[in-house]
Formats: C-alpha cells, structure tokens, sequence
C-alpha cells in the first residue's frame, strides 16, 4: 500500500509552475515513475488523478486514514460537466496539453477530460474503444469481416448461441471490458464454455462498470 499511496499529496504541492501540463489519470506501477522522470527532464508538469472506479478500489481494499481519504477525494477527477470548473481551479493556466493513463479503470475517465479540456487532440467519446462487443459492432458496420458473437448474461442464453456453432466446437470466451487478456479462453466443448462463463459472470474483470452491463460476457 504504501508504494501506491506514497504520491498521495495535495495537488497544490505538486502543481506550481507555469509550464505545459498533462493530466495523469490513475498514475501507478511502474509506468508512473518512468513517465514522470521524462516529463521533468522536458520541463512538463504533471497533474495526477484517481478516476472514481480506481479511487473506490483503493478505499475499499485499504485501512485509510482520515487524511488519506481526504486527498483521495480532492484527487479525484471531477464529474461529468464540471471539467472546466475543475481545470480553472486546480490547472495552472487552466490549460492541459494532454491526458494520459495508468489503468483500464480509468479510460473513459481520461478520454472524458481530454474531449472537454484538450479539444484539438480529442477524436470524441466512444465506448467502443472499450466494449469488446460494441467493438466488434463497429467492425462489421465498417464492413470488416467479423466473428460471431453474443453478449450473455445466464448460461442458457450462451448454450443457445453456441449450439448453432459448426463443430467441432471453438469459441473465445472472454469479458465485454478488460486489459491483458484477463480471462480470455477458447472453449472446445459445452461442458468446458459453462464452466469458464461461470468465472466471467461471477467478478467483473475491470474496475469500470458503468460502460458494460453488469454480469455479462462475450
């Protein structure tokens, strides 16, 4: 915990000059120092944020302190449609060059404030970008050859589908939303599906769950 919480600070400590900023959403592992030595070396400032889904994670697997939790909650980005009050307050010159981040948890975070507060490098809010079955959606609209594919809630709903499978029987199991291939698997039999739905259905794979619908799987 405390290599995760150690950069817990207010961000007025941090953010002091009037140079360029990028806005760091979710700033852990490793990743996290690698970019902020470049950053310095470049002479741009950084602004780090929770995104809610990680900063709810941290409180709820942690013992917090009262002090803790409140810079958890001053460095938590802020709500839809108060961007802009959010950045004049808290980023220097209330300007950003650009909004990166550190986990999947926080990529519609981060794709949000970089639509509204860096609009010349944003390319719009799209939910597909994270969905794999709005992905897949978009793939076949685009007229790219496809898989099938069905987003499942129960097992009779996926036994279905996957009865109407030429055999013998393939098909990639895995969640609409994750990173790493995190439980992802190619089932060969409708015994080995119902058991790896079971794993998908039972905990989401990302820490998001606002995008996808809850209990469902591809």
């Amino acid at each position: 915990m405390q290599s995760l919480l150690a950069f817990v600070v207010p961000i007025a400590a941090r953010v002091t000059a009037k140079h360029p900023h990028f806005i760091y959403v979710d700033p852990v592992d490793y990743e996290r120092e690698i970019l902020l030595e470049a950053c310095t070396e470049r002479g741009v400032g950084v602004v780090q944020l929770w995104s809610t889904q990680y900063a709810h994670m941290i409180s709820e697997r942690f013992a917090l302190s009262i002090e803790q939790r409140q810079m958890m909650s001053d460095d938590t980005a802020p709500e839809q449609g108060q961007e802009l009050a959010w950045a004049s307050q808290r980023l220097p010159l209330g300007v950003a060059i650009g909004v990166l981040c550190g986990s999947d948890a926080g990529l519609s975070t981060a794709e949000r404030l970089q639509h509204v507060l860096v609009t010349g490098r944003s390319n719009g809010i799209n939910a597909a970008r994270r969905d794999k079955y709005l992905m897949n959606r978009a793939l076949a609209l685009a007229g790219l050859d496809t898989a099938h594919q069905a987003s499942v809630g129960a097992w009779d709903e996926a036994r279905r589908f996957l009865s109407e499978l030429p055999l013998p029987l393939k098909a990639v199991l895995k969640p609409r939303r994750g990173q790493s291939s995190l439980r992802v698997g190619l089932a060969t039999s409708l015994q080995q599906a119902q058991a790896m739905l079971a794993l998908l259905l039972d905990e989401p794979a990302s820490l998001d769950r606002d995008e996808v619908p809850q209990h469902t799987a591809l």
